[in-house]
């Protein structure tokens, strides 16, 4: 098991409702996981695989999402 640690930049204005975070193995892009964080780094424990890829939304009043902005990532 390994652990997947995101670190992004934070948005402007700050979202009222933190981010939005899906992410994938890029093995099997069709295996989504969707999260949230408060703050501008993500952290998921416990995972299997190398190689993600993801988006990071910001989440605003109302449910309103920012412009997904897409990640990789190796474990």
């Amino acid at each position: 098991m390994a652990t997947l640690t995101v670190t992004f930049p934070a948005a402007t204005p700050a979202p009222s409702l933190g981010y939005r975070i899906k992410y994938w193995p890029i093995s099997n892009p069709t295996n989504i996981t969707t999260a949230t964080s408060a703050t501008t780094t993500f952290v998921a424990a416990g995972i299997t695989g190398t190689g993600f890829a993801g988006t990071v939304e910001a989440i605003c009043g109302g449910g309103n999402y920012g412009a997904p902005r897409p990640f990789t990532a190796t474990v």
